[in-house]
């Protein structure tokens, strides 16, 4: 059971993904001016958007899981990420006039909130243009849309940079066949539905389980080994609970990734994660 409640944990974490950032409900738009704005975030993925474009101001409380930056400690925490610890009263508390939450993890709590009158923006981000989105979003709703913008133009110039180093090192090459270990017993990796797939793509890499629906399928190491990757990822305990079989011998090498959230988290930082992913697969 401790490993079916961490696995299901993790691949809320992993984001819950099934569709574009929206935010939801009609009336979900803000009655209050920028400067009035109090922002209860519930998961870490909220938390450090509303840092990156600098609505930390406004930002009142967060999560127990919000541990990036580091300063986000310094807020009072509403509990934990998964729905069941978070009470409708705990956030209320807080006298939001935002909450941040996500589809899947939070559902039961968008409309009441939106019957108390609170504006809420519901994350729900599959894809490198959905977090785009998903910022600029917020950027209008906390009135940082000028610091949402940079945002963007940044993570821009970041893919733009990886998309060069790409085709410098691509020339007549096939383009790299990668296996993603989410998670090891049982055996999962990433499909077409998922952060992940977007992340391994914009690298220059081939998703072996690329064309499987589900975001995150149960595979087997004959499925893996008929596929033939030419690089195998995986990361340690906390997102993966063990290394790949020592059966695989990808000539590319098996890379362990520890627990680098920028792949997981869909927030500005998960261009860094391209990057890393490219200069690994094209090196």
């Amino acid at each position: 059971m401790k490993t079916i409640k961490k696995l299901f944990i993790l691949l809320s974490a992993f984001i819950l993904f099934t569709g574009l950032s929206f935010a939801a409900g009609k009336n979900s738009k803000s009655k209050n001016s920028s400067s009035d704005v109090r922002i209860v975030t519930l998961g870490p993925v909220a938390t450090e958007i509303v840092f990156a474009i600098g609505a930390q101001d406004q930002l009142v409380a967060r999560t127990d899981l919000c541990d990036y930056p580091p300063e986000a400690a310094n807020y009072p925490s509403v509990g934990g990420f998964a729905g069941n610890t978070i009470s409708l009263e705990s956030i209320i508390s807080f006298e939001p006039t935002l909450v941040y939450l996500f589809a899947g993890m939070h559902d039961h709590l968008v409309q009441p909130l939106k019957d108390a009158g609170i504006t809420v923006y519901v994350s729900n981000a599959v894809s490198i243009d959905a977090v785009k989105q998903e910022v600029l979003d917020i950027g209008k709703l906390t009135g940082h849309d000028k610091e949402a913008k940079k945002v963007v133009k940044e993570m821009d110039a970041t893919l733009a940079s990886t998309a060069k180093l790409i085709k410098t090192k691509m020339k007549n090459k096939p383009a790299p066949k990668v296996y993603w270990e989410v998670w090891h017993d049982p055996m999962m990796s990433c499909g077409k539905n998922s952060f992940m797939n977007d992340i391994i793509t914009l690298a220059g890499g081939i998703n072996i389980f690329g064309e499987e629906e589900n975001a995150y399928p149960m595979i087997s190491e004959e499925a893996v080994l008929y596929a033939d990757p030419d690089f195998i990822f995986y990361s340690g305990d906390g997102m993966g609970g063990g290394e790949p079989s020592d059966i695989f011998n990808p000539k590319g090498g098996v890379y362990y990734m520890g627990d680098d959230d920028r792949f997981v988290r869909s927030t500005p930082r998960c261009v860094e994660a391209v990057e890393k992913l490219a200069n690994i697969i094209w090196k």
